[in-house]
Formats: structure tokens, sequence, C-alpha cells
């Protein structure tokens, strides 16, 4: 079939408006599961401080003499320890024309970027608390930088090979550390952490976070209950496929899976109890100084992760990614 002679047709007219809808989808993952779930707090310097201390070993044989005389035991002083605030920032510059023009999906094109920077932030914040990045003081020539949960956390650290976290007793954590072999992800692991943490807290980490690779291993632990749910007349029966809380010799941990960690070599049992972000002054938006046909703002983000017991979380380091 052709078209009628002198048909005019969508190919030959002009001034069609374009087809637009009036909305923007952004796929990209936004959650921060880690410093969503712990605790906020307020630093008040760069080096933001806690103390640690411990009880004695317990003894079966404190036996006193009745009517002996009482000397002081020896008492050991409290750990002080802490971490380094970091500045997240990025900044935003958009044209005069570009705020103004009429615009699908947003009216303000400043504030759209403004907001998408505040997400990316704390993004970084969840990425950096998450790694192993050790300490950095800073000075005039050198950014700040927090130690991540790999370097805080020494107690229950399992490493392979020659890895080892080196302890973190006073201080911050800035000493490197040692690089072990990696092998791979298996239940033996869990239960020796959640023994280790349990030995050394009496409790096990609520909530484990682990690469959505190892999400995938995890849920092939022999230790899954049932497979199946039981369904009922008319319905489709439903294969389970994975594992959303592991119940160790020890207590109940609900597990994971984190999009930043992917390829990560770690995996972490974290209290929620133990651990917050403190803030030094939140997050700031200063406008800067206007140069020509445009509006800059910088987008600050002043934080650092406290992790007040570190030997109620572990680690299982040294994994096949």
């Amino acid at each position: 079939m052709a078209q009628p002679t002198n048909l005019v047709s969508k190919y030959d007219i002009r001034g069609d408006r374009e087809d637009l809808i009036e909305a923007i989808t952004n796929t990209s993952p936004e959650q921060t599961p880690l410093i969503s779930n712990i605790g906020r707090t307020s630093a008040t310097n760069i080096t933001h401080d806690w103390q640690r201390d411990s009880l004695r070993s317990a003894n079966k044989d404190n036996a006193a003499i009745d009517g002996d005389d009482a000397t002081p035991s020896a008492r050991s002083a409290t750990n002080r320890v802490g971490n380094v605030c970091q500045i997240f920032q990025d900044t935003v510059g958009t044209s005069r024309r570009a705020n103004r023009v009429k615009k699908a999906g947003r009216k303000n094109e400043q504030a759209y970027q403004i907001a998408k920077v505040y997400k990316e932030l704390q993004r970084d914040l969840e990425a950096a608390s998450l790694s192993k990045n050790l300490a950095v003081l800073g000075d005039d020539a050198t950014a700040s930088k927090l130690a991540g949960l790999g370097r805080l956390i020494y107690t229950n650290a399992l490493h392979n090979g020659a890895g080892a976290t080196p302890a973190h007793t006073s201080g911050i954590a800035s000493s490197a550390i040692t690089a072990g072999t990696n092998r791979t992800f298996a239940e033996p692991l869990v239960k020796s952490a959640a023994q280790s943490s349990f030995t050394n807290c009496g409790s096990v980490p609520g909530t484990v976070y682990l690469s959505p690779n190892h999400k995938t291993t995890f849920s092939g632990f022999a230790g899954i209950a049932v497979n199946r749910f039981q369904v009922g007349k008319g319905e489709q029966g439903r294969i389970v496929g994975g594992a959303d809380v592991y119940m160790s010799d020890f207590g109940e941990m609900e597990i994971v899976p984190h999009y930043l960690m992917v390829g990560s070599d770690v995996v972490y049992g974290i209290n929620h109890d133990y651990a917050a972000i403190a803030y030094l002054d939140g997050v700031t938006r200063n406008p800067l100084a206007k140069t020509g046909d445009s509006v800059k703002e910088q987008v600050l983000l002043d934080a650092t992760l406290e992790l007040t017991s570190e030997s109620c979380h572990f680690k299982i380091d040294n994994l096949t990614p």
C-alpha cells in the first residue's frame, strides 16, 4: 500500500510539540542502611573522642578470709580513643538561563541539583563508614579522613593468612591493616565470628552487612530451615531462595546486602547500639560569590564514625569478592 497523492503526513508537518513527561526517573540506589540505623550524635572538635573500659576477668577463686585486712586491687585506666571528622563536599553551579527556562520534571535547576547532592554526600558518608580507610588527622595540605569500620574493628576480626588489624587503644586508628590471603566465604566463619562476639561482648551483633555476592553465598548455607512456603488451596507455591535472618548459637542476626559493598572482601556484624555518626555541624549549604551570569553553591557534610564498643561488632576479612 502507498500514501494517497499530496497527503500531509506526520513526517511533513512542522511545529509539532514534543511529548516529554513531567517527571525525572532516577533509579540509582540512595538508601544508606548503616548510617540510617546507627545513632546520631554531635562532634565539637575535628577529633571526636570517647572512652572505653572493661571488667577484669572473672575469678572463681575470689574467696576472702574472715576478718582479713582489705587491700585495694590494681585498677586499669580507661582507653581514650577517637576518630577524625571528614569534610564531604560538592559544588553546584547553574546559569541564569538554566534556572529561568521552562523545564520538564523540575522548576528550578539549582534546587534540583542541590537535592541530588544531599543524597550523594550521604552515600559518600555511608561508603566511608563501610570502608577500611585509616584515620587521617590532616593539616594545611592534607584532607582529614575518618577511619571506617574495617579499621576500627579489631577484637572480633577474622583474618586469613598473615592478615591482621592492629589494636586501637589510644588516639586515632591510623596504623595500617596487614594484608591477608583471600578465602571463600563460608558458614563456619559466621559461626566463629558470632562466638567471638558473644565471648567478648555477651551478645551477637543484630545486623550483618555484606556484598550482594556474599549474600548469595550466605543464602546457600546448609542451615536454611525450609525451601518452600506452605500454601493454601488455589495458591501458587513459593520457593525460598534466600535467608534474611541467621539464627546462630548465640542469637539472631539480620542479613542486609549492601549495594555499596559490591566487590568487597569483608563482611561486618554491627551492633547498632554501639555505633553512631557524629556530625560537627550537620549538612550546610553555602552560596558562593557571584562571578558572572550564574549561581554557585557549595554543600558540606562534616562528620565522623563513632564506635563506642568495638568488641560488640565483628568483621570477617580476607574473603574472595
